[in-house]
């Protein structure tokens, strides 16, 4: 055999190794989001807005999918995992974001997409205002006597703040209806596992509902008579934090509620 011969067969593995590197290096993970703690923003107001997610260190824009809403990255870190909730459900990476909504902007839903250097996320739903009169959840109201009132129809922004946490709220029926009290929830992306409870002026339960059609988050639809109600709000497992945000809605099941998905 010739050396020229020898020379090319001796240089064939190590092309061969060159490929098989190429070939084994692993593509970087592109951007994915968990949550927006709140998940909701005001009409007309800038909000500062924590988003939570993996690979979202190298992210620098976040793109809306509403012209009337704009979206400015502060800053990137690692996201602190609380104690007994699992990383792949909460994240373990945040941006930290100043979100402006135009006084002009209908409420309803809008899209963020967070653009990384090794690809974009999955557009992310965060709710804009509300369709019904807004509030927001008032500690402490743990039980009856703390109960919060709130008003048919009425939306609540909340938090599940701590194991075995409870929010109660209050309501009073005039004329006999039908209504439809929701949580929205894990559709957008919360931790929370929601169980609610509806109880009549004198602490009998008169429903109660943990998943509904397959959904962790909870809904009830029943018909008042006139007088006072309770509703109590926890998650089902007793578990809490600041990643267990909530909207609550309680409204005539007649009215069409444009923040469903």
């Amino acid at each position: 055999m010739s050396k020229a011969v020898v020379a090319f067969v001796l240089c064939v593995p190590s092309v061969a190794l060159a490929l098989g590197d190429d070939a084994t290096e692993k593509k970087a993970d592109p951007p994915r989001v968990a949550m927006c703690l709140p998940l909701a923003i005001d009409v007309g107001e800038t909000t500062k807005v924590i988003v939570r997610g993996w690979h979202l260190e190298g992210v620098k824009e976040l793109r809306s999918s509403n012209a009337n809403v704009t979206l400015k990255v502060l800053s990137t870190s690692r996201a602190e995992v609380p104690n007994g909730l699992d990383v792949k459900r909460v994240g373990d990476t945040q941006i930290e974001v100043e979100a402006t909504v135009a006084s002009d902007t209908k409420p309803g839903n809008v899209e963020l997409t967070a653009i990384g250097p090794d690809g974009d996320s999955k557009p992310h739903v965060i709710l804009i205002g509300s369709e019904f009169p807004l509030t927001a959840d008032k500690e402490a109201n743990d039980g009856f006597r703390q109960a919060q009132p709130v008003q048919v129809p009425q939306a609540v922004d909340g938090v599940i703040h701590d194991k075995r946490n409870v929010d109660v709220f209050a309501f009073e029926v005039a004329d006999e209806q039908r209504v439809l009290i929701e949580v929205h929830a894990r559709r957008h992306g919360s931790a929370l596992d929601s169980l609610l409870t509806l109880f009549d002026e004198r602490g009998n339960i008169l429903a109660v509902n943990d998943d509904q059609k397959g959904s962790p988050d909870s809904r009830i639809s029943t018909t008042l008579r006139t007088g006072n109600y309770f509703i109590s709000l926890q998650d089902a497992h007793d578990s809490g934090g600041p990643t267990h945000p909530y909207r609550l809605v309680i409204r005539p099941e007649s009215t069409t509620q444009n923040l469903s998905p």
